[in-house]
């Protein structure tokens, strides 16, 4: 069949099948997105572990009281028949036994990730600052660079958001700024909020606008920063364990020194030096 006789449109089975695999990615990206909403937070995962931790002290709690119950029973047992008392675990103690290492295997666990999960957001909690530090920098460094600015630029800036020569304004420190955004910096610099704290009411958006970037180069201090302070408290660490020999402890060994050096010996109770 010709291309005349198909018609010059498109086949309807593919318009379907894309329709399908449109909807399908849709519907990808909709449970995805519903997920992420449904997802605990930090602080609410820290308190189902903590609750699951308890739980489990719990059981472990009432399974050290039976397996105390029950071998004080069995000896109090024994010695009404006149038996001494079992050195080994009686079997109807196995099993108590094997139920409470298994819940303090899942305790240690569970203590293991809640401490994992307390690292964690205290890492966002320094990263999140170290952003707003990051920010306020380039802000500085912005308005440093407003202060250089002629009369006829800042007066462009101020009501078209574009330098005079109508391009946008390139930051060394924020890169190319859009015209709304540079006129809210410097409206915000003209009224003499430089603080970021204050700037964020009136651009609420603007940690938002240079947040991946902003989250990048604050991971990399806060890990340079975390690694730092790892390897000092591992040399500290070391430092106690083979602490260096204090100044009495060296004077002392220098006595004995030239103590030995000067040949001094002891025999039969008394002092002699040797003579040369």
């Amino acid at each position: 069949m010709s291309d005349i006789e198909r018609g010059s449109g498109p086949d309807p089975r593919e318009l379907a099948l894309v329709s399908s695999v449109e909807l399908g990615n849709k519907s990808k990206e909709g449970l995805e997105a519903r997920e992420e909403i449904l997802k605990p937070s930090p602080e609410e995962q820290i308190e189902q572990i903590e609750e699951r931790i308890e739980s489990r002290e719990q059981r472990i709690e009432h399974v050290v009281e039976s397996i105390g119950t029950t071998k004080a029973e069995l000896t109090a047992l024994r010695e009404n028949l006149g038996l001494p008392p079992l050195e080994e675990t009686p079997p109807s103690i196995f099993s108590d036994e094997r139920s409470l290492e298994d819940l303090q295997a899942e305790h240690e666990a569970l203590e293991k990730q809640k401490e994992e999960l307390v690292n964690q957001q205290e890492k966002q909690k320094l990263i999140e600052e170290e952003k707003a530090k990051i920010l306020q920098e380039r802000l500085d460094e912005l308005f440093k660079q407003f202060e250089g600015l002629s009369a006829v630029d800042l007066g462009s800036l101020l009501n078209t958001g574009k330098m005079s020569n109508e391009q946008s304004m390139e930051s060394k420190s924020m890169g190319l700024l859009d015209p709304e955004m540079a006129k809210s910096l410097l409206q915000a610099f003209k009224e003499g909020v430089k603080l970021l704290p204050e700037i964020l009411k009136t651009i609420p958006d603007l940690l938002k606008k240079f947040n991946e970037d902003l989250t990048k180069e604050a991971k990399e201090r806060v890990e340079k920063k975390l690694e730092e302070e790892k390897r000092s408290s591992e040399e500290e660490q070391k430092r106690q364990e083979n602490p260096e020999p204090s100044e009495e402890s060296e004077e002392a060994r220098v006595e004995l020194n030239q103590s030995e050096q000067a040949g001094d010996f002891v025999e039969d109770g008394k002092v002699e030096t040797p003579t040369e």
